[in-house]
């Protein structure tokens, strides 16, 4: 581990802290990643813990590096991969660790079906699979950028990106979905029956349902994410928090002021905030948030603080 950063000789009013993503691992088992930076965004520090989010709020400290992760992913209790900036993947294996270099483009989002392939998009039209064996990279269709990559199942992944970029895969080639929409997606939900929704900035908001493209009503703002979790879909954004679709119709839900990166399991839908990791069981509310005193801590929300 390297020992030397400045962000050891700052105060703590001198370091921001931005969540990345969180995921529930069954019970009261959590994984939550987050990144410390100065305020000039110079120097950077990212964590991901393993988190026991129960009567008593404790943590390990599973991976700390002196760089940004982009991104990570929790493909059971005690295995997770993360992306470091310059396409570095970190394995977090309990036989050991290791990291594969993966050059192509500017990586930006890991993706998983559980107990199934993953799946890592980026700029330049860049997606890497694994599906059982090493890392390999799906030729690009050409240069956009890959904003989002989701799906049930291997044959209903789909992703999305700029000026109107909707992909899905077949096997390990992407073929074009034509919309009349060339506007930039930066997220997209896929259902088992193959239902679309893509979301963007300035209340960009579409459902594609039988080959037709429909818009959504919607607030103006900046959407970042789509999940569906018991029976309803929610849509994040960085502008306000939480939004839920009614019918045609994404509406607020809750005022998390602002809303990332989502997942879900059958019991709890997870959301990063700013420094927060928000936990919802489809009626109550909790979560905990990311502190540092020169030291890393976590603390328990107070839910009335956020819309409640």
């Amino acid at each position: 581990m390297e020992t030397s950063n400045p962000i050891d000789e700052l105060s703590p009013e001198e370091i921001h802290i931005d969540a990345i993503e969180g995921f529930h691992l069954g019970g009261t088992r959590y994984s939550a990643s987050f990144e410390l930076s100065d305020h000039d965004e110079e120097y950077f520090r990212s964590y991901l813990l393993e988190v026991d989010f129960g009567k008593t709020l404790t943590f390990t400290i599973r991976k700390q590096i002196e760089k940004t992760f982009m991104s990570h992913a929790s493909l059971a209790v005690d295995r997770h991969l993360a992306l470091q900036i310059g396409g570095k993947m970190h394995d977090l294996t309990p036989g050991g660790d290791s990291i594969t270099n993966l050059p192509e483009g500017v990586l930006r989002r890991i993706y998983h079906i559980d107990g199934g392939p993953q799946y890592v998009i980026g700029d330049e039209g860049v997606c890497y699979l694994r599906d059982g064996g090493a890392w390999e990279l799906v030729p690009p269709l050409n240069d956009l950028a890959l904003s989002d990559i989701h799906g049930p199942s291997r044959d209903l992944i789909h992703a999305c990106g700029d000026e109107g970029t909707l992909l899905r895969l077949r096997g390990r080639a992407w073929e074009q979905i034509e919309l009349p929409d060339q506007r930039s997606f930066t997220t997209l939900e896929v259902t088992n029956e193959g239902l679309v929704h893509l979301g963007g900035t300035d209340g960009l908001a579409l459902a594609l349902r039988d080959g037709e493209l429909i818009e959504l009503a919607a607030p103006e703002r900046d959407f970042f994410c789509i999940r569906s979790f018991k029976g309803r879909r929610y849509w994040s954004d960085a502008n306000w928090g939480l939004n839920i679709q009614d019918g045609d119709n994404v509406v607020p839900f809750r005022e998390l002021r602002h809303a990332f990166a989502m997942h879900t399991s059958p019991e709890k839908l997870v959301v990063a905030g700013w420094k927060e990791i928000f936990v919802f069981d489809g009626t109550e509310w909790s979560g905990f948030q990311f502190g540092y005193d020169g030291n890393i801590f976590l603390s328990r929300l107070d839910m009335t603080r956020y819309g409640g």
